[in-house]
């Protein structure tokens, strides 16, 4: 499982700009985003790999020949690096792939999905502090996509997405797992997403090297310490925002709401600033979220109850 591979927002999205794959210009064009796919999305060590294993577009083209649709092009790009690693078998973790159940469930019927869902307010807090766990290049940009409002709508309708997934995946081929339970009851937790994905639990699943997360100072291991951190790092204001946009969906997922005395003028400001900060983001996010019309339409149409 290399790091997130963000196929469907960064490659399937232009299919009818690349062409049908089964066609040698489009295959070309194709290879040529996922030729940097994990650089645009800082993955330095999955870029290094692809570099290792195709020097040039033309071999990741040449490697691609034979695939007839885009579900099989994602197939193989992911099988070739699996094998290249001695494994048997592949997975990918992009959150925003939550908005793509449909395509999953269509490319890959037999997959098993593992949702990792988190609370509002924590992850407030972790995309705040992105900017500090990136490179260079990428720092500016992450700064500029935080804003309470708008980062409370984006985990709002990434948890709408949650009612469609438990129509389309049959019970036993899905699980959603808080964080929470992840690093709070690590061993309990891994045993239930082993049942579902039809692997044998072992114990080295929880030895863990190290960790992505933006705020932590420990370096390796599971740590639960993260989990209520939010508590003293956020305002009030912010706060109170991430509750009362997440409102049902919180209590759904378990979170129990905080009192939260806000200043009422720093309130106001935060949401009068929304439409300013939404643009902001749009405009630093350009290269990394695909066509702006099909992601708005993703983000603001799960919002209203509308999946496509």
């Amino acid at each position: 499982m290399p790091g997130e591979t963000h196929f469907f927002d960064d490659v399937y999205a232009r299919a009818s700009e690349l062409g049908d794959p089964a066609g040698q210009s489009a295959r070309l064009a194709i290879a040529r985003r996922l030729h940097t796919i994990y650089d645009r999305f800082y993955e330095p060590e999955d870029q290094q790999r692809i570099a290792r294993l195709f020097p040039t577009v033309q071999d990741l083209a040449a490697a691609l020949e034979g695939c007839t649709g885009y579900g099989t092009v994602l197939e193989r790009f992911m099988r070739l690096q699996m094998q290249a690693a001695g494994r048997q078998r592949w997975g990918n973790n992009a959150p925003r792939d939550l908005f793509s159940v449909r395509d999953i469930r269509t490319f890959f019927p037999d997959a098993r999905l593992v949702i990792c869902v988190r609370d509002v307010r924590a992850f407030l807090y972790s995309y705040q502090g992105k900017w500090k766990v990136t490179g260079a290049a990428h720092v500016e940009r992450l700064k500029k996509l935080y804003h309470p409002v708008v980062t409370s709508y984006l985990w709002k309708s990434s948890m709408q997405q949650l009612p469609l997934l438990e129509t389309l995946v049959p019970a036993d081929e899905r699980i959603i797992v808080r964080y929470e339970d992840l690093v709070t009851e690590p061993e309990r937790t891994v045993r239930n997403i082993c049942a579902v994905i039809g692997e044998e639990f072992e114990p080295g699943m929880l030895e863990i090297e190290g960790h992505n997360s933006s705020n932590a100072a420990q370096t390796s291991g599971i740590f639960s310490s993260s989990v209520e951190r939010w508590k003293t790092a956020l305002t009030p204001e912010e706060i109170a925002i991430g509750q009362s946009i997440a409102g049902r969906m919180l209590e759904r997922l378990g979170y129990e709401e905080m009192q939260a005395g806000i200043d009422r003028a720093r309130w106001l400001a935060l949401w009068l600033g929304t439409p300013f900060a939404l643009v902001r983001a749009l405009k630093a996010n350009r290269d990394t979220r695909g066509p702006l019309l099909p992601y708005l339409f993703r983000r603001v149409g799960s919002l209203l109850g509308i999946h496509r």
